[in-house]
């Protein structure tokens, strides 16, 4: 067996037998990687709880003869705390990127630059204002979607190419592709009818920095509306198969306490 290290971010991980764990990193150097972490369920394991929101040093083993490698050592480097005003927002929508991961990201493709991307994104969730969290994570999300080749059009009619201004009442077609000039709206057609804030968001959003993300300030009716356009358009376009529960947590929460996070 080869021996291999890599830096990775813990996208999940779920039993494997009674003693062992899978877990699956977006590594730096091998991409989305699942390993076998044997003993991982252990007390006595000396990995013990692997963190997620953790930059993590991996040591692992690899064998052509096996389907998946197997976790000799995870050192943590750096940690997220994400324990400012508005926590309960800034750990769903840091879930929520690592479960667009998870979903969409190809096994064992290395990409470096969208790797270093989410550690960015990370970075700049941790320490963002609480305002901005919600623009932060959809510039983030339509930026994952163009790195990996599912690039939306939002400033250009989706049907006919027709130049697109932000006014109350444009539709985003999840099949189409994107925005929706009026006049190409069929009847059959499932669309999300946004506001002129939320047509102007997502333009801005798509090619802002997320420096510049923090200041484009949603409620959180129009992230989730927003969030809703953009996994439709994945579930089309890149077959996911499920909604991000971390956004459908955070929007009960919301609806339990109507002054929490946002």
């Amino acid at each position: 067996m080869a021996l291999y290290k890599a830096e990775g971010i813990l996208l999940k991980q779920f039993p494997w037998s009674e003693s062992s764990r899978t877990v699956v990193f977006f590594t730096d150097r091998f991409g989305k990687l699942a390993l076998v972490d044997r003993g991982g369920r252990s007390f006595k394991s000396k990995r013990g709880r692997l963190a997620p929101f953790t930059r993590t040093e991996l040591t692992f083993y690899n064998s052509e003869k096996q389907t998946r490698g197997s976790l000799s050592a995870a050192d943590a480097i750096a940690a997220w705390s994400f324990s400012g005003e508005g926590d309960m927002g800034r750990l769903a929508f840091a879930s929520a990127a690592c479960e667009l991961g998870l979903a969409l990201l190809p096994e064992e493709e290395p990409h470096e630059e969208l790797y270093a991307y989410l550690c960015r994104y990370l970075s700049a969730l941790d320490t963002a204002p609480r305002s901005g969290l919600g623009g932060l994570f959809i510039a983030y999300v339509l930026r994952f979607m163009s790195m990996l080749g599912y690039h939306a059009s939002l400033t250009f009619c989706a049907t006919c190419q027709s130049p697109l201004s932000p006014v109350d009442g444009l539709r985003f077609g999840p099949a189409a592709g994107g925005l929706i000039d009026a006049t190409c709206q069929g009847t059959q057609d499932r669309y999300i009818r946004l506001t002129a804030n939320e047509a102007a968001a997502l333009m801005r959003l798509q090619s802002t920095s997320l420096e510049d993300a923090v200041g484009v300030l949603l409620t959180f009716a129009e992230i989730t509306r927003l969030t809703d356009c953009l996994t439709r358009f994945l579930q089309f376009h890149a077959d996911l198969t499920t909604e991000l529960q971390s956004i459908r947590w955070l929007d009960k929460l919301k609806a339990a306490q109507p002054t929490g996070p946002s």
